[in-house]
Formats: C-alpha cells, structure tokens, sequence
C-alpha cells in the first residue's frame, strides 16, 4: 500500500532475495509456465515488470523491478504482487532448495522516480524448511588408535541435502567389529536434525564400518571407513575452512553456520571466511568473539579469519586463518563497509597483504571463486602453503598445475565456500554452486589449532570432493634421505636422516629411484 508520498510516474518497487538463493526465475510471459509472476496497481496504473540477478547492492542481488510505466499512485493504493501466480495454470513460485528461518523477500520503493530506493520498515519473510529424508548417513572419524574414544554421527537428509527434523522411527546398529559403547539402537524423534553417539572404542586393530538398519531391518546408509591402528603419530582431522554467512553473502547467521558445521556435518574444524569489503568492524568483533567461544582442544577447532577479496588484477581471492583472535583485518577495499575509520589498515593488493601479514602467525591459501587467485602474479611462500582446488564452484585442477610450473611448493586443500548455510555439507542445489563442496583432511599431531596449523604448515594434508576417504602416501628410499623442517628456499632449518616420507614433506635423496606407496580406502568405488 502506498504512502503519503504515493509513487510518481516512472517510480518503481524492487524486490530483492539474496544472491546465494537458487530459487526460480521469476518469468513474466507464460502464463502456465513455473515462477509466473505478476503485479496490479489498483487504480489501474500500467505497470511494467523485469527481473535482474545482479539488480541491487550485494547480497540483495536478485531483482524483480516493478516500474509504474504510465499513471501514478496516491496514498492508499496498492500494488498486488504474485509470485508464482496460480490463476493462469502456473505450478508456482520454485522456492529454495536449503533451509532458511528467515527467507525475506526485501522490498524497496522510489517514490519520487529519482532510482533512490528505501527499504520498508516491515520486510516480509518466511520460513524454508526441511522436507522428508530420502537419505541418511552415519558419520566416522578416519582414523583412530585402538583404546581412543570417537564418536558416530547419524542424519537424515532430504532430496536437497538438507538434514531433516523429520526423521522418525527407530534404527538398528551393526558393526563390523566390536565397539565398546555402541547401542544397538537409535531411536530417531521428529524434531531432532542430527544425532552424535560419543564415547566409543574399539580394542583391537581393524577397519570399522556401522550399518544403520532401518525398522523394517532394509539397510538405511553404511557409514565411511574407520581404521583402528595400534599407534599414529599423526590422526586425520576433518575441515571446511572457507564458508559465509548472512552477515555477508551466506545464508543464517554466523553462529548458525558453526553449529551446523559441529552437529550437523560432523566436522573437526572450520573457518569463517567472509568477504572482508563486507565486515564492518562490530561484525569482524563478533567473529572473533564466537570463534573464542566455540573453540575447544579435542573437541572442535574453529579459526578467526577472513577472505581477503580483491580484484583479480590485483591478486584475486585470499583465504585468511589467524592462530589467535583480535587481530587486525586488512580487508581489500571498503566498498561496502561505511566506516572508513580504519581505511589505513586496508592492503589493496595481495602484495601488499602478504607484506601486512609477515610477521602474523597466520597461514593464508588460495582461492577460486567470484576472484580468482593469481598466483604466477603474486605468491609468499613463508605464508601461502596451499592452493584451494575444490570448492561449491567447481574443480580447479589447473590452479596447482600453475604453482608446480612457478616452482612452488604448496599443498592443497578442498573447501565449501559455503554461501547456503550448509558448512560442510554443502549440496549445490539448483543454480550456481553447482559442486558439492570439498573437504580438507588435515593430518595432525593433536585437535588444536596449534596441531592443525602445523599440519597446514607441513602441507601434511589432502582435499576430497566431500568424500571422507582414508588415504596414505608414502616413500620409502633406499639410502638415507634428507628430510627438511621447512621449506630450505624460505632459508636456514633443520633437517634429519630418513627412510620414508609422507606426503607433503621436502627431502633431498641421491637415490636414483624410490618406492612409492598409495593406500586408499573409499565409501564407493574410485572413478579415476
């Protein structure tokens, strides 16, 4: 309904959804067809309706504009807006296919037809939620000495990913070896997401894999592999460091986001990562707070951070994890951050970044997205120890293909990029993202941050498509070897005699050939 002011001829309402929604575009000509959507004036001003993906100001990017084309309005009149209008035989609107509480359709007038928009006071919202489960997965850590206590995840999810609150019934448990602490049972209640079943063991060395079977006793999902082992120095740990929330360009807010990643995705560790031209100072505190909060050795591990976002021209996407929280954010630009109180902190390029960051403790990866890095420009090996060649976008095989030809040495890793809400378990949906996002195995003396930056350090780690996968790869010499601490271009380290190598590691050998072992364990045949 319009206001005092009215709207002048030419004036237009926009409404906006964020960018991360895959719902469908809206169409204004079929009137059978899906997303027909419609607008009336009431005292019969011609009304002309056109949709834009990038219509407004990030993440309000999705546009229906709706100009009054010839009249006006005065206070009182109203403009009726269909979305997915029935009447002609359309199906409707295609919502969303990921949970959202607060799905706001953002409204916007130009009352004086000067295309300066105001928000409504009252933005209308509803709420997306789960449907049935047609899926359900059990959850295992990867790799576990024997005695050690883990824990088995369950979660139905629906047709789109999503973990369900409708899951209802009871479910058998079968291991395939004893597990001391294992109920037989789960008995699954509506309104529940996701289940965690802590303070399992198993006594002897083994592979470990739990069936859940549904009332009917059909087989419902077999979880991943687990491995027993007798001893490990190192135990793989599982992250998705690269994900956002509402308060930039993501989806539910940032503590949603973490709480999705520890109960939902069952995940080891995460990262916040949102644009930094985006977080504004109150919200990068609020970061650092909640990471403090949820932050706990052995439990869940979560690092401050952000993604350094500039041009591509100027070095493209950076990801950001800080060892400790209250540092300073060195953002590319302020471009949508009002308070430029700060603007001297700003490192425009990835130059200038890596020169902010050398005395950080801090590691930074690589990243392709809406900016991709440019690495053959601009790489500081003392901190950027990895490339990120899978994520909700796609796979970027080539990006570690340019830093093997730079003579780089660098690890990679495999992330969400996140921007549904779905941290570590991020289905693509139905528009863009069209990739289930990855994950980093990090291989680690301990679930810390210390542990798991020295992991990232050492490049001992690997990247999945989302699989949680075992994998080994060593080498083994037959002469001694020298195994450095650090990379022995970055200058002086120590270094030792060795036999064997994991991945990861930097040596110098005289032999002339080496063995060179792969073991892999998978939840599904390997394709390639």
């Amino acid at each position: 309904m319009a206001g005092y002011f009215g709207i002048d001829d030419t004036g237009s309402l926009k409404i906006v959804n964020r960018f991360a929604s895959d719902a469908g575009r809206p169409q204004f000509n079929d009137r059978k067809g899906s997303n027909y959507v419609t607008a009336e004036a009431s005292n019969g001003a011609v009304l002309e309706l056109h949709y834009e993906q990038k219509g407004n100001i990030r993440p309000w990017d999705r546009t229906i504009l709706i100009r009054v084309q010839r009249g006006f309005l005065r206070e009182g009149d109203i403009i009726t807006v269909r979305l997915g209008d029935i009447r002609g035989g359309s199906p409707g609107l295609r919502m969303q296919t990921f949970q959202e509480p607060t799905f706001e359709f953002k409204v916007l007038v130009d009352a004086f037809a000067t295309y300066n928009y105001v928000e409504l006071p009252v933005q209308p919202a509803v709420s997306i939620v789960a449907g049935p489960p047609v899926l359900y997965k059990a959850i295992l850590p990867t790799v576990r000495r024997a005695g050690q206590t883990f824990s088995l995840g369950f979660k139905g999810e629906d047709k789109w990913g999503n973990p369900s609150h409708l899951v209802d019934g009871t479910f058998t448990l079968r291991a395939s070896m004893p597990v001391a602490g294992l109920p037989t049972i789960i008995e699954a209640r509506r309104g529940t997401f996701a289940h965690r079943i802590g303070g399992l063991s198993v006594s002897a060395a083994g592979e470990l894999n739990v069936q859940v079977l549904d009332a009917s006793g059909h087989l419902a999902c077999v979880s991943n592999p687990l491995r027993i082992v007798a001893d490990s120095a190192l135990l793989p740990y599982w992250a998705d460091l690269h994900g956002q929330s509402e308060e930039t360009i993501g989806t539910n807010s940032a503590r949603e986001l973490i709480e999705f990643a520890r109960d939902r995705a069952f995940l080891d560790a995460m990262s916040h990562q949102g644009n930094d031209f985006q977080i504004t100072t109150p919200f990068w505190e609020e970061l650092n707070h909640l990471t403090a909060e949820y932050n706990r050795d052995g439990s869940f591990i979560i690092f401050p951070g952000y993604e350094w976002s500039g041009n591509t021209g100027l070095g493209g996407d950076r990801n950001v994890l800080f060892m400790q929280e209250d540092r300073q954010i060195r953002r590319s630009h302020h471009a949508l951050v009002e308070d430029l109180s700060d603007l001297a902190t700003d490192a425009n390029s990835s130059d200038d970044l890596f020169r902010a960051l050398k005395d950080e403790d801090c590691v930074v990866f690589a990243h392709i997205g809406g900016r991709y890095a440019d690495i053959k420009m601009s790489h500081d090996a003392r901190i950027e120890r990895s490339v990120e060649v899978h994520s909700d976008w796609g796979t970027f095989e080539w990006l570690i293909e340019d830093a093997l030809e730079q003579g780089y040495r660098v690890g990679i890793v495999a992330n969400s990029d996140g921007h549904k809400g779905r941290h570590g378990a991020s289905h693509p949906g139905a528009s863009l993202f069209g990739a289930y996002g990855g994950l980093t195995c990090l291989l680690a003396p301990e679930l810390s941050r210390k542990g798991l930056f020295d992991a990232m350090r050492r490049r001992h780690h690997y990247a999945t498509t989302g699989c949680r996968t075992i994998l080994d790869t060593r080498v083994a010499f037959d002469g001694d070897a020298e195994l450095f601490d650090q990379d022995p271009n970055l200058g002086a380290t120590g270094s030792r005699r060795v036999r064997s190598a994991m991945m990861g590691d930097i040596l110098r050998t005289g032999d002339r050939e080496v063995s060179f072992e792969i073991d892999i364990v998978a939840s599904a045949p390997i394709e390639r």
